[in-house]
């Protein structure tokens, strides 16, 4: 088995300190880690843009601000849906430690993702899975997929013109902060549990939050379960969770890889300081820009064309696919339709790659079928995605965040959106996966920010 590398910002003892910066210093406590899967597997550290929240625990697994193997993001939801299985409902998979063997190692995880996929946990009452915008919509689908008798639907920040919103709740310690849920009221009406999935929960108040919303229109006495990667709720948080069960009649469980608590000394950083991205015009200018459209492949999901208001208000027809569960959801029977496409795109796509190591790069909500495309794609390839989260990018061993751009959302040019961890010539190519087309010139920030990064070809995927 390989060894993970261990970040030189951690003291390896428990509990484990933090240097951020030389600003921020985070004492971490761990008091779960049911896998014993080693931090620095799971997270480093990185300053954040947040007065709020200065800091950041900086996923390795998820597929957003660091790159990842898409096999190996795909079986940490597996394993996350493996923790629920094992904390709910008492099951234990027979695969457990040749699973988490392949996380640990590096090695076979693709293997192992496929392994799990071909038998579900199956669910004694229809169960609905609900992944919060925008970090955790792949992570809420990808662990849905390991279910039979189950449903999903994602958060979203997009304002719909012909929709409302039949759940509004706030991400207090977010930068964007509202968030709405357009899924059918059916979903909803069932009664049957609900798991609400994110990354990481710091207080867990936005898990409070979507939960006082359902309870106030749809009231269940079903129970609650909060999954994610890492939880971080103090002794006040965990208390808040009693109290609101107790208030609304409910019950809520927790599930996650790694648990702990985390006491923060220090201050946010306020400047990011003198960082250089490497410029060569001539690697930017040699650059091909290729489009392929995905649109030519059968698929039994049907898309929703829908309004879409910018915050500035300015209004747009999209068509959005109907393969994410953003809007009316999906159900265990749609999976072997969103694989089926997903497959025959990663196909055709691997038949333009050159021999060079290859970037697939998903679009802010849109991460998961990006990801499950690029698992297909073949080896040498990673996959993450653009991002809201504005962060210092310092390059220093050890530290998350050693590079990255900024441009305005080709969506919403309102909105500054951002990429990271793309090295100079780190990869010959690169495919952007758009879920619906962009007018080029609201794309060009965002293909100039990617030109600079040195690629051969840069390829624009869009599913519509």
């Amino acid at each position: 088995m390989n060894k993970v590398p261990t970040s030189t910002y951690l003291q390896n003892k428990n509990p484990y300190t933090f240097n951020i910066l030389d600003s921020l210093s985070i004492k971490l406590t761990v008091t779960e880690n049911p896998y014993q899967l080693p931090l620095e597997l799971l997270f480093e550290m990185a300053a954040r843009k947040n007065k709020k929240r200065g800091f950041l625990f900086v996923s390795k697994v998820l597929g957003k601000h660091i790159p990842v193997k898409p096999a190996a993001s795909l079986l940490s939801g597996g394993v996350l849906a493996m923790r629920y299985m094992e904390e709910v409902h008492g099951v234990s998979c027979s695969k457990r430690e040749d699973i988490i063997d392949r996380l640990l190692s590096g090695q076979g995880e693709r293997e192992a993702y496929l392994s799990m996929l071909k038998e579900p946990f199956q669910l004694p009452d229809e169960t609905l899975f609900i992944g919060f915008a925008e970090t955790a919509t792949a992570l809420g689908h990808n662990m849905f997929e390991f279910f039979d008798n189950a449903a999903f639907v994602h958060t979203t920040r997009e304002n719909i013109q012909e929709l409302e919103s039949i759940i509004n709740f706030e991400e207090e310690h977010s930068h964007a902060t509202s968030q709405a849920c357009y899924c059918s009221e059916e979903l909803l009406q069932k009664g049957g549990p609900i798991v609400l999935v994110d990354d990481e929960i710091t207080t867990g108040n936005t898990a409070l939050n979507i939960i006082r919303a359902i309870q106030q229109s749809f009231p269940r006495k079903e129970e609650y379960t909060v999954a994610s990667l890492l939880d971080w709720r103090s002794a006040d948080n965990k208390k808040r969770y009693k109290e609101l069960e107790k208030e609304l009649g409910i019950r809520i469980k927790t599930v996650t890889l790694l648990a702990g608590e985390i006491e923060v000394q220090g201050n946010p950083v306020e400047d990011e300081g003198a960082f250089l991205y490497i410029k060569d015009e001539r690697a930017a200018a040699a650059a091909q820009v290729n489009r392929i459209s995905l649109s030519s492949i059968s698929k039994e999901i049907q898309d929703h064309p829908y309004t879409s208001i910018s915050s500035k208000g300015e209004a747009s027809n999209v068509l959005y696919s109907g393969m994410t569960g953003r809007f009316s959801g999906l159900l265990s029977e749609n999976k072997a339709d969103i694989n089926s496409f997903c497959r025959m795109a990663g196909e055709r796509l691997l038949q333009t790659r050159s021999e060079g190591k290859a970037l697939c790069l998903g679009t802010g909500e849109f991460m998961y079928l990006p990801m499950k495309i690029a698992d297909y794609m073949g080896d040498n390839l990673f996959y993450q995605s653009t991002t809201r989260s504005p962060i210092h990018r310092v390059n220093k061993t050890g530290y998350a965040v050693k590079s990255g751009f900024a441009f305005p959302c080709p969506e919403d040019d309102c909105i500054m959106n951002y990429f990271y961890n793309i090295e100079y010539k780190q990869y010959s190519d690169i495919f952007l996966f758009l879920e619906k087309t962009i007018d080029e010139v609201k794309l060009a920030p965002l293909l100039e920010c990617l030109k600079k990064t040195g690629p051969e070809t840069i390829t624009l995927v869009t599913v519509n």
